[in-house]
Protein backbone atom coordinates (compact mmCIF):
# COMPACT_ATOMS: atom_id res chain seq x y z
CA UNK A 1 0.00 0.00 0.00
CA UNK A 2 1.39 3.67 -1.03
CA UNK A 3 0.58 6.27 0.94
CA UNK A 4 1.54 8.76 -1.48
CA UNK A 5 -0.93 7.63 -3.92
CA UNK A 6 -3.45 7.33 -1.37
CA UNK A 7 -2.73 11.06 0.32
CA UNK A 8 -3.59 13.89 -2.01
CA UNK A 9 -2.80 17.36 -1.66
CA UNK A 10 -6.61 18.69 -2.15
CA UNK A 11 -5.14 21.74 -0.31
CA UNK A 12 -2.19 23.54 0.97
CA UNK A 13 -2.35 22.13 4.03
CA UNK A 14 -0.81 19.44 6.32
CA UNK A 15 -2.16 16.27 5.96
CA UNK A 16 -1.77 13.15 6.54
CA UNK A 17 -2.59 9.46 5.89
CA UNK A 18 -3.39 6.28 7.95
CA UNK A 19 -4.11 3.16 6.15
CA UNK A 20 -6.10 0.43 8.54
CA UNK A 21 -8.19 -2.64 8.10
CA UNK A 22 -12.03 -3.26 8.93
CA UNK A 23 -11.16 -3.66 12.24
CA UNK A 24 -9.54 -0.27 12.52
CA UNK A 25 -6.07 -1.66 13.59
CA UNK A 26 -3.40 0.60 11.58
CA UNK A 27 -1.30 -1.24 8.80
CA UNK A 28 0.50 2.09 8.25
CA UNK A 29 1.04 5.84 9.06
CA UNK A 30 3.29 8.60 7.61
CA UNK A 31 2.88 10.74 10.85
CA UNK A 32 3.09 14.01 9.63
CA UNK A 33 0.37 15.49 12.20
CA UNK A 34 0.04 12.28 14.88
CA UNK A 35 2.15 9.43 15.80
CA UNK A 36 0.48 5.93 15.27
CA UNK A 37 2.79 2.82 15.54
CA UNK A 38 1.43 0.50 13.27
CA UNK A 39 -0.42 -2.98 14.77
CA UNK A 40 -0.65 -1.40 18.00
CA UNK A 41 -2.84 1.38 17.37
CA UNK A 42 -6.48 1.61 16.45
CA UNK A 43 -8.47 4.57 14.55
CA UNK A 44 -11.73 3.86 15.85
CA UNK A 45 -10.22 3.83 19.81
CA UNK A 46 -8.00 6.54 19.64
CA UNK A 47 -9.58 8.86 17.84
CA UNK A 48 -12.90 10.14 19.46
CA UNK A 49 -14.95 11.08 16.20
CA UNK A 50 -14.78 7.67 14.96
CA UNK A 51 -15.50 5.76 18.20
CA UNK A 52 -19.20 3.75 17.18
CA UNK A 53 -18.40 3.86 13.38
CA UNK A 54 -16.87 0.74 12.70
CA UNK A 55 -20.24 -0.99 10.59
CA UNK A 56 -20.82 2.99 8.83
CA UNK A 57 -16.68 2.58 7.74
CA UNK A 58 -16.51 -1.26 6.88
CA UNK A 59 -19.89 -0.93 4.66
CA UNK A 60 -18.04 1.52 2.28
CA UNK A 61 -18.00 -0.08 -1.02
CA UNK A 62 -14.55 -0.03 -3.28
CA UNK A 63 -13.69 3.86 -3.97
CA UNK A 64 -16.74 5.20 -1.80
CA UNK A 65 -15.56 7.72 0.65
CA UNK A 66 -17.34 9.60 3.59
CA UNK A 67 -16.17 13.44 4.29
CA UNK A 68 -16.14 15.27 7.68
CA UNK A 69 -15.85 18.93 6.83
CA UNK A 70 -13.53 21.70 8.61
CA UNK A 71 -14.79 20.01 12.15
CA UNK A 72 -13.30 22.14 14.84
CA UNK A 73 -12.28 19.29 17.78
CA UNK A 74 -9.70 17.89 20.16
CA UNK A 75 -7.56 15.08 18.42
CA UNK A 76 -5.01 13.12 20.91
CA UNK A 77 -4.42 16.33 22.91
CA UNK A 78 -3.95 18.37 19.86
CA UNK A 79 -6.76 21.29 19.11
CA UNK A 80 -7.38 22.49 15.52
CA UNK A 81 -9.86 22.86 12.77
CA UNK A 82 -9.86 19.48 10.76
CA UNK A 83 -11.09 17.78 7.45
CA UNK A 84 -11.83 13.95 7.59
CA UNK A 85 -11.87 11.84 4.77
CA UNK A 86 -12.40 8.19 5.07
CA UNK A 87 -12.14 5.69 1.77
CA UNK A 88 -12.08 2.32 0.79
CA UNK A 89 -9.15 1.24 -1.17
CA UNK A 90 -8.90 -2.81 -2.16
CA UNK A 91 -5.78 -4.15 -2.95
CA UNK A 92 -5.31 -7.56 -4.80
CA UNK A 93 -8.36 -8.97 -2.92
CA UNK A 94 -7.91 -7.24 0.11
CA UNK A 95 -9.66 -4.82 2.06
CA UNK A 96 -8.44 -1.39 3.06
CA UNK A 97 -9.28 2.03 4.56
CA UNK A 98 -7.49 5.12 4.45
CA UNK A 99 -7.77 7.71 6.41
CA UNK A 100 -7.12 11.58 5.42
CA UNK A 101 -7.10 13.86 8.09
CA UNK A 102 -6.43 17.51 6.93
CA UNK A 103 -5.34 20.01 9.72
CA UNK A 104 -5.97 23.69 8.71
CA UNK A 105 -4.64 25.41 11.67
CA UNK A 106 -2.37 27.96 9.88
CA UNK A 107 -5.49 28.84 7.32
CA UNK A 108 -8.11 29.52 9.80
CA UNK A 109 -5.27 31.83 12.18
CA UNK A 110 -4.69 33.88 9.04
CA UNK A 111 -8.47 33.45 8.43
CA UNK A 112 -8.89 35.25 11.83
CA UNK A 113 -6.03 37.77 11.58
CA UNK A 114 -7.47 38.65 7.92
CA UNK A 115 -10.71 39.17 9.92
CA UNK A 116 -9.04 41.39 12.31
CA UNK A 117 -7.50 43.58 9.61
CA UNK A 118 -10.50 43.93 7.77
CA UNK A 119 -12.53 45.09 10.87
CA UNK A 120 -10.07 47.67 11.33
CA UNK A 121 -10.13 49.20 8.16
CA UNK A 122 -13.57 48.86 7.72
CA UNK A 123 -13.42 51.11 11.22
CA UNK A 124 -10.59 53.55 9.94
CA UNK A 125 -12.94 53.56 6.86
CA UNK A 126 -16.09 55.01 8.49
CA UNK A 127 -14.07 57.21 10.55
CA UNK A 128 -12.68 59.21 7.43
CA UNK A 129 -16.35 58.79 5.94
CA UNK A 130 -17.78 60.48 8.89
CA UNK A 131 -14.67 63.17 8.68
CA UNK A 132 -15.02 63.80 5.03
CA UNK A 133 -19.20 64.34 5.52
CA UNK A 134 -18.03 66.62 8.61
CA UNK A 135 -15.49 68.58 6.20
CA UNK A 136 -18.41 68.54 3.28
CA UNK A 137 -20.26 70.16 5.00
CA UNK A 138 -18.60 72.98 6.71
CA UNK A 139 -17.24 73.81 3.56
CA UNK A 140 -20.99 74.04 2.04
CA UNK A 141 -21.70 76.63 5.27
CA UNK A 142 -18.21 78.56 4.39
CA UNK A 143 -18.91 78.64 0.89
CA UNK A 144 -22.15 80.17 1.44
CA UNK A 145 -21.21 82.77 3.97
CA UNK A 146 -18.31 83.39 1.34
CA UNK A 147 -20.76 84.39 -1.12
CA UNK A 148 -23.00 85.77 0.74
CA UNK A 149 -20.34 88.60 2.10
CA UNK A 150 -18.51 89.02 -0.88
CA UNK A 151 -21.90 89.93 -2.57
CA UNK A 152 -21.87 92.71 -0.33
CA UNK A 153 -19.31 95.66 -1.79
CA UNK A 154 -20.30 97.85 0.88
CA UNK A 155 -19.14 96.37 3.71
CA UNK A 156 -15.93 97.35 5.81
CA UNK A 157 -15.39 93.75 6.82
CA UNK A 158 -14.26 90.94 4.30
CA UNK A 159 -14.78 87.15 4.86
CA UNK A 160 -11.71 85.12 3.97
CA UNK A 161 -11.66 81.16 3.28
CA UNK A 162 -8.05 80.22 4.35
CA UNK A 163 -7.29 76.56 5.49
CA UNK A 164 -10.79 75.65 5.26
CA UNK A 165 -11.93 78.67 7.73
CA UNK A 166 -13.83 81.93 7.15
CA UNK A 167 -11.61 85.22 8.74
CA UNK A 168 -13.67 87.96 9.30
CA UNK A 169 -10.64 90.96 8.00
CA UNK A 170 -11.40 94.63 8.61
CA UNK A 171 -10.19 96.29 5.06
CA UNK A 172 -8.53 99.14 6.88
CA UNK A 173 -5.58 96.71 8.41
CA UNK A 174 -5.24 95.30 4.70
CA UNK A 175 -1.51 96.36 3.74
CA UNK A 176 -1.78 95.08 0.16
CA UNK A 177 -2.54 91.62 -2.19
CA UNK A 178 0.23 89.24 -3.66
CA UNK A 179 -0.35 87.19 -6.38
CA UNK A 180 0.66 83.70 -5.64
CA UNK A 181 0.30 81.29 -8.24
CA UNK A 182 -3.74 80.32 -7.97
CA UNK A 183 -3.69 81.66 -4.74
CA UNK A 184 -3.19 85.03 -3.36
CA UNK A 185 -1.28 86.42 -0.18
CA UNK A 186 -3.40 88.71 1.93
CA UNK A 187 -0.59 90.96 3.70
CA UNK A 188 -2.49 92.48 7.00
CA UNK A 189 -1.23 94.63 10.04
CA UNK A 190 -1.35 91.02 12.45
CA UNK A 191 -0.18 88.42 9.81
CA UNK A 192 -0.46 87.06 6.41
CA UNK A 193 -3.08 84.66 5.01
CA UNK A 194 -3.19 82.31 1.92
CA UNK A 195 -6.56 82.20 -0.25
CA UNK A 196 -7.46 80.55 -3.45
CA UNK A 197 -8.61 83.36 -5.77
CA UNK A 198 -7.10 85.18 -8.16
CA UNK A 199 -5.99 88.92 -8.65
CA UNK A 200 -8.48 89.99 -11.41
CA UNK A 201 -11.97 88.52 -8.70
CA UNK A 202 -9.94 90.33 -6.03
CA UNK A 203 -9.57 93.34 -7.72
CA UNK A 204 -13.53 93.66 -8.56
CA UNK A 205 -14.49 92.83 -5.27
CA UNK A 206 -12.48 95.71 -3.63
CA UNK A 207 -14.23 99.25 -3.01
CA UNK A 208 -13.01 101.73 -5.15
CA UNK A 209 -11.32 104.18 -4.14
CA UNK A 210 -9.75 102.27 -1.20
CA UNK A 211 -7.48 99.87 -2.91
CA UNK A 212 -5.17 100.23 -6.50
CA UNK A 213 -3.65 97.79 -8.57
CA UNK A 214 -0.07 98.92 -9.10
CA UNK A 215 1.45 95.52 -10.61
CA UNK A 216 0.57 92.41 -12.32
CA UNK A 217 0.66 90.75 -8.94
CA UNK A 218 0.04 93.73 -6.45
CA UNK A 219 -3.57 95.65 -5.17
CA UNK A 220 -2.44 97.87 -2.32
CA UNK A 221 -4.68 99.63 -0.14
CA UNK A 222 -4.22 103.44 -0.88
CA UNK A 223 -4.38 104.97 2.30
CA UNK A 224 -1.01 102.62 3.12
CA UNK A 225 1.27 104.25 0.84
CA UNK A 226 3.98 106.06 2.45
CA UNK A 227 5.66 106.90 -0.89
CA UNK A 228 6.28 106.55 -4.43
CA UNK A 229 9.44 106.87 -6.23
CA UNK A 230 9.82 106.69 -10.10
CA UNK A 231 8.95 102.45 -10.43
CA UNK A 232 8.21 101.36 -6.56
CA UNK A 233 6.60 102.41 -3.28
CA UNK A 234 6.50 101.80 0.09
CA UNK A 235 3.92 99.93 2.10
CA UNK A 236 4.58 98.87 5.51
CA UNK A 237 7.75 99.05 5.29
CA UNK A 238 7.93 96.31 1.90
CA UNK A 239 9.37 98.25 -1.20
CA UNK A 240 6.84 96.85 -3.98
CA UNK A 241 7.29 96.97 -7.76
CA UNK A 242 5.16 99.59 -10.19
CA UNK A 243 3.91 98.42 -13.49
CA UNK A 244 4.24 100.71 -16.45
CA UNK A 245 0.69 100.47 -17.23
CA UNK A 246 -0.78 101.05 -13.67
CA UNK A 247 1.12 104.03 -13.03
CA UNK A 248 -1.27 106.10 -14.45
CA UNK A 249 -4.19 105.47 -12.58
CA UNK A 250 -1.89 105.00 -9.24
CA UNK A 251 -1.18 108.63 -9.89
CA UNK A 252 -4.70 109.18 -10.55
CA UNK A 253 -6.39 107.28 -7.64
CA UNK A 254 -4.33 109.81 -5.40
CA UNK A 255 -4.80 112.95 -3.78
CA UNK A 256 -1.52 114.97 -5.33
CA UNK A 257 -1.07 118.48 -4.57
Amino acid sequence: MNLKELKFARFETRAQAIVFDDKGTVLESDNTIFDFEPSQSNVFEEIDLFQGMEEITTSLKNAEELKFNCISISIMGRESHFDFIIQRVDDEGKKFFCLLIYDFAEQYQRVLELQQERNVRDIESKKLERENRRISEENEVINRLYDQMTQSGSSEYVLLKSDNLLVNIDLNTIDYFEAYGDYIKVHTEAKMYIIHNRMKNIEGQLPKGMFVRIHRSFIVQINKIKNIEQMSLNVSEKILPIGKQFKAELLNQMNQL
